[in-house]
């Protein structure tokens, strides 16, 4: 899953900019706010030969992978789903790259480019384009990372299957590597023990011959893409703001199951992932990432378990990296170290509970 993850541990001030190009100095020419989106996207609207369509809103996010966003964009655009437009969230990106995001779709009235001045997180920047996405009243919001390519159909069989639960379900569907075509990397999760929320992954690296083609109802989904409803929206709120990345979309989807909505996975709707190239290129042992999770977990256990079974999982995630610290070669024992240190600031953050502002001492300030 693409991540974004930044360099700043304070709050960050932040600006929406629209279609301009920016100079390499870009605290100097992104410093006026600009909070209104311009007259042609504030006409988000129902045009007649799109009237059989519901207003659905797509937002992405990028950070300086601009290579990787527009293909995916792209893909977005060339749906059979007619009644959409794309909220393109840049989060605190470099000049040139997000340059390069207007020169390729400044000029269609499809994609609306949103600047945020500094990273905020994967959480920041989707909530900000919900939150954009929100002023316009769409029926569906569909999150999807931008390292992804999207099947022409895929958006039309979410909302489909939406439907098909009264619009009081999130779905997500068939989710393939993109370097092996034909291999799942996500069909949904099912709880191996729903005491513990353990997670396991059905039909994960296997070659897909139409052994998950069955719509289910899963224990919980990747946001890598799903759909929400906007009465799901309306009920479950945005991401929590207690994660900065990594088991986000976890805790938003045991929320919208305490509150009555299901969780669906579509295996009509499929999408092709690159996989985590912004934290570490996919490098699960890379340090950043070890202490994100770490951190991440005891958020999310602390969140949904109860009490006695908050205590075990910890005590058993303690015990296991512990003996990774002790035993394993020198890169476990340094990934484990790092998600140790993620877990006690995990442990802190229970006293103090604080919006997470991405500080991770893995990550030059």
């Amino acid at each position: 899953m693409t991540r974004e993850f930044s360099v700043a541990n304070h709050p960050i001030k932040t600006h929406i900019i629209l279609h301009f190009p920016i100079s390499q100095s870009v605290n100097q020419s992104i410093s006026q706010p600009c909070l209104a989106l311009s007259a042609d996207r504030q006409a988000v609207g129902r045009s007649s030969n799109q009237s059989f369509f519901n207003m659905l809103i797509v937002i992405t996010i990028n950070y300086n992978l601009h290579q990787h966003t527009i293909p995916c964009v792209n893909s977005v655009l060339e749906s059979d789903y007619k009644n959409f437009k794309v909220f393109l969230v840049d989060n605190g990106s470099r000049a040139d790259d997000y340059n390069e995001l207007v020169k390729k779709f400044s000029h269609d009235n499809r994609v609306s480019i949103l600047r945020i001045e500094k990273n905020r997180g994967y959480v920041g920047g989707v909530n900000f384009g919900l939150e954009a996405a929100k002023e316009h009243n769409p029926n569906y919001f569909m999150v999807m990372n931008n390292d992804t390519i999207i099947d022409k159909f895929a958006i039309s069989e979410l909302v489909a299957a939406a439907k098909r639960y009264s619009n009081r379900a999130i779905v997500s569907g068939k989710v393939y590597y993109h370097d092996h075509p034909d291999v799942l990397q996500h069909t949904g999760v099912v709880f191996s023990d729903p005491r513990y929320c353990a997670t396991t992954y059905p039909g994960r690296n296997e070659k897909d011959i139409g052994q998950h083609d069955i719509e289910l109802e899963r224990d919980s989904l990747d946001d890598v893409f799903w759909l929400i409803p906007s009465d799901v929206f309306n009920e479950v709120g945005y991401y929590s703001h207690f994660f900065y990345l990594y088991a986000e979309q976890g805790d938003y989807a045991q929320r919208a199951r305490r509150l009555g909505f299901k969780l669906i996975y579509n295996p009509k709707a499929k999408l092709w992932h690159k996989e985590s190239l912004t934290t570490g290129g996919g490098n699960p042992k890379a340090l950043p990432i070890q202490y994100w999770t770490g951190k991440s977990y005891v958020v999310f256990i602390v969140r949904n378990l109860k009490f006695k079974y908050f205590i075990k999982a910890l005590l058993v995630r303690y015990f296991k990296t512990t003996y990774r610290l002790f035993f394993g070669d020198v890169i476990n024992r340094k990934a484990a170290f790092a998600h140790l240190r993620g877990v006690n600031s995990g442990i802190a953050w229970i006293f103090h509970r604080k919006p997470d502002t991405g500080y991770n001492p893995y990550i030059k300030r």
